[in-house]
């Protein structure tokens, strides 16, 4: 193709024309001296002397020219920015009108990139809130949690009582320890109003001590309220403070919990949150020196804070030799026991870690992929502009100006993907705090702060150099004059190759996302396949626990009073039966101990066997829950405290000891060799107790009206229903205060949605990843759909042709399908080979299938190629429609 004259004129100036910089020193000084020597003759002096003069007054030669090179070249650098301020601001307004030019092509790239970075800064936030942001404590660095190691293997075992104030009293590496136990629920009574459920966590002084942190109001607890008898002191939270006192001072203020009366000692700040959100009150744990011989029971948390210069290592050696003098005083009960020293943020995450950082990868390739999906758009309109490039080259811009030319219309694009992508991270954020577990800690921190939008800016630019910086290159870097000869088609043709290759890579991406989200899919649908042992579907909970103020003569007080609400619980119109467990399913913790086995003493210094769980229960626990006999009987209304003492054990334990006979008539005791014995009436099935995903373990079951230990004043009542479980809470509420108005129930819930609660984390996570794989699909498709779109619009004449010289229509339409079917099979392929190799890090959240799993990965890449095939479809039709006399006439 022939140039045009103009053309043609601006080639040769371009080649004639230099660059012009007014950089002649010597004229410069020249004229200085010629004009100060004039000045002096004009005084009076005369030539020569005059010329002397103006010389000393100049100074030396090479000096002067340095100084006015640096003059100049200041001034220069002065020019150039304003004359790149200048050419910027063309080039916006320019950008502007470019893109209000291709309104639809500009709003579908600015909502692609914000869904992008909304996604990325919405999960970084959460991610910086919970593993990155330092903890509202003095110093949290040198915080550290410290677990025992049982004998089994766990490493996050609670300690024993003694062990903990042997380490508290003993341990230099520490400037102080603190204990905690779980959270629990009591019933406030307010002295107008009636009775409410607030929630108190009982701990020992030296916890707020290690934490260093103050009441805002009063203060916390001294080290003698840590002793029995000077323990009737609370410390309220700031919410429970205000909601019920008011903005008054409540230092000094007495309340009453469980029918006992405390005295408040402090308020702390509204951000203290430890060791739960939720938690109203705060009491001291009273530690005596019979609880120093307490070795058995294994039920507290401890915290410490390390002295100025001590090191994680060194306390855990210290502690490591401290456990090893307490196991040869104690051998029977610490004989294989250890400890465990983790820091404390660590620690408090470690569960959590996986998944945030697997949903931060997540969003991650979510925004890759907008970025690809926006390089292919900008480079397949780069290419659209690609004479206007040659033309503007050719008239004298240079490619460093082109370049930013591309790049400042990429950024517009950015800043406004990235002021609509904040928009989305808020609501976003709002969202996912709404449907995440309860179990994610620190997430009430989660907010957009500096940080976040530092890291949205961040993403921002990124994002402008991926998808702005490649488009440039490619179109700027082809040579003018062959761009100016060469066709439309022709020219295009060049970038396809590219264009391909972020296709293939998109498809890649989205076929990543869409296997971690099958395999969480598959493992999901497998837990709700689970048998469980029992049924679960109707079942309503509650949980209650009787004040000792109230109901002194333990034990009695507690069997009577559970009985008589049971019978009145199970005659409600819609009950079936009502049972109690101090053990709820789908519960958290339990109480273990051990047990020795009459006539099998346990060789070593540990005479018992290994503890496991015993759950209290009444006699119809097996009935409402549907659990069956396995051998032996139930327990009946007979199974009191004049009967002798029976238990039941499931299946489990009956494998691990009796493997080959009956358990039924043997005896075992929680005391040892000594006894007193129970007698094993009864094996029932196995049942997944603790969580849907939890494999059924050994337990042993004791009848409500046998049980030991006043301190468990506690029961879950279990009520079977004909219809829906939680309708029945009032009826539950009404029976309850016929005997006693003053009590009030914890949660009321169904069963079903106990374990619902227990896969939460995995549902969660299952959400978001098929939300983002579906997104990756959508994007994915969009890109398939605009690389055959822009492919069939180039070779439009080329399939004139075709057509013109008899080709079927059907064959022409294969053609373009086929280019789709090899660019997804190619993006396939890689995709498959990048999931086998990041499957591994799903691995805590997918359960009874593997991270291979081979529906999963044959199902994706079908999915893969009918989309595909469907987003082809229209192209290949198109390309069908081609008139071949038109083609014709254009060759």
């Amino acid at each position: 193709m022939a140039l045009p004259n103009h053309i043609r004129s601006a080639f040769r100036i371009r080649r004639k024309v230099k660059d012009q910089v007014a950089d002649d020193v010597d004229a410069e000084i020249r004229f200085h001296l010629e004009s100060r020597t004039e000045e002096l003759m004009a005084q009076g002096r005369n030539r020569r002397e005059a010329e002397r003069r103006a010389m000393e007054e100049f100074g030396d030669m090479p000096g002067a020219k340095r100084r006015l090179r640096a003059e100049s070249a200041r001034s220069l650098r002065s020019v150039r920015r304003l004359e790149w301020l200048a050419e910027l601001r063309q080039d916006a307004r320019y950008g502007v009108r470019k893109l209000a030019s291709q309104p639809v092509f500009a709003a579908v790239a600015v909502l692609t990139l914000a869904l992008g970075i909304g996604a990325n800064s919405a999960i970084f936030s959460v991610v910086h809130a919970v593993l990155l942001k330092p903890l509202p404590y003095s110093e949290p660095d040198q915080l550290v949690s410290i677990w025992e190691v049982a004998p089994t293997g766990d490493n996050h075992n609670v300690v024993s009582r003694g062990n903990f104030m042997d380490w508290r009293d003993q341990a230099l590496s520490f400037e102080t320890l603190g204990a905690y136990g779980s959270s629990g629920g009591v019933t406030f009574y307010p002295d107008n109003g009636a009775p409410t459920r607030v929630r108190v966590s009982f701990l020992t002084p030296g916890v707020f001590r290690a934490l260093g942190v103050s009441a805002t109001a009063g203060r916390t607890f001294t080290p003698e309220e840590g002793v029995p008898g000077n323990d009737a002191v609370v410390v309220l939270s700031h919410r429970f403070a205000q909601n019920q006192f008011g903005v008054g001072d409540v230092v000094g203020e007495a309340i009453t919990l469980d029918g006992d009366r405390y005295s408040v000692v402090g308020v702390m700040p509204p951000s203290f949150d430890f060791p739960q959100p939720d938690v109203d009150v705060w009491a001291p744990w009273a530690l005596d020196e019979e609880d120093r011989q307490n070795r058995r029971s294994h039920n507290l948390m401890v915290i410490g804070r390390l002295k100025p210069g001590q090191t994680l290592e060194r306390a855990q050696a210290e502690l490591d030799a401290l456990a090893a003098g307490i196991t040869e005083l104690y051998p029977e009960h610490m004989t294989g026991w250890g400890v465990n020293v983790q820091p404390f943020r660590a620690d408090l995450v470690a569960s959590t870690r996986p998944l945030l950082l697997l949903l931060l990868g997540v969003v991650g390739l979510v925004l890759l992929l907008a970025c690809a999906n926006l390089a292919n758009l900008l480079l397949a309109r780069a290419v659209a502009r690609q004479r206007e490039v040659a033309i503007r080259g050719a008239l004298g811009a240079r490619r460093g100006r082109l370049v930013r030319q591309f790049l400042t219309e990429a950024g517009l694009l950015a800043v406004l993907g990235g002021g609509l992508g904040l928009a989305i991270t808020a609501v976003g954020l709002d969202a996912f705090v709404a449907l995440a577990p309860d179990d994610i800690p620190l997430l009430d921190d989660t907010r957009v702060d500096p940080v976040i939008l530092g890291f949205a800016a961040g993403a921002t630019l990124l994002a402008t150099l991926i998808f702005g910086l490649l488009p440039a290159l490619r179109v700027t870097g082809a040579d003018l004059e062959n761009t100016l000869r060469a066709s439309g088609a022709r020219a295009g043709t060049a970038h396809t190759r590219v264009r391909s290759g972020i296709l293939a890579a998109e498809v890649a991406l989205a076929v990543v996302l869409l296997i971690g989200a099958g395999l969480l899919l598959r493992s999901f649908l497998q837990l709700q396949q689970q048998d469980y042992g029992f049924d679960r579907e109707n079942v309503m909970t509650a949980t209650l626990d009787l004040p000792f103020a109230r109901y002194s003569d333990g034990t009695v007080d507690h069997v009577e009073f559970y009985e008589a609400l049971l019978a009145r619980v199970a005659s409600i119109p819609g009950a079936i039966s009502a049972a109690g467990s101090t053990d709820l399913p789908a519960g958290f913790g339990s109480m273990t101990f051990s047990f020795a086995i009459e006539g099998r003493p346990r060789p070593g210094p540990r005479p018992r066997e290994e503890p496991q769980p015993l759950r209290i229960v009444t006699p119809d626990y097996f009935h409402t829950l549907r659990i069956p006999l396995v051998e032996g009987r139930f327990f009946t209304p007979y199974d009191d405290e004049t009967a002798p003492d029976v238990l039941i054990i499931n299946e489990s334990l009956a494998r691990v000891h009796w493997p080959d006979e009956s358990p039924v008539g043997k005896r075992v005791s929680f005391e040892g060799q000594e006894g007193p014995w129970l007698e094993i009436v009864g094996v029932v099935g196995d049942t997944r107790h603790y969580a849907v995903d939890a494999m059924p373990s050994p337990a042993l079951y004791m009848p409500h009206a046998q049980k030991r230990w006043d301190w468990t004043s506690w029961l879950n009542v279990i009520v079977r229903t004909d219809g829906d479980p939680v309708a029945l809470a009032p009826s539950f509420r009404a029976a309850l205060w016929e005997l006693d108005d003053q009590l009030v129930p914890g949660r009321i819930a169904s069963l079903t949605d106990l374990y619902a609660e227990t896969n939460a984390r995995r549902r969660f996570a299952g959400i978001l990843l098929v939300v983002f794989a579906g997104l990756a699909l959508i994007l994915g498709t969009i890109g398939v759909y605009g690389v055959l779109s822009y492919t069939v619009a180039q070779r439009a004449r080329e399939f004139g042709v075709r057509i013109a010289l008899g080709a079927p229509r059907g064959a022409v339409a294969a053609l373009v399908i086929r280019q789709g079917g090899r660019l997804a099979m190619t993006g396939i392929a890689l995709g498959i080979g990048a999931a086998f190799w990041l499957s591994r890090f799903l691995e805590s959240l997918v359960y009874g299938i593997s991270t291979t799993n081979v529906g999963v990965f044959v199902g994706v890449p079908l999915l893969i190629l009918v989309t595909a095939g469907l987003a082809a479809y229209q192209p290949a039709r198109r390309a069908t429609r081609v008139d071949p006399v038109q083609a014709l006439r254009a060759e």
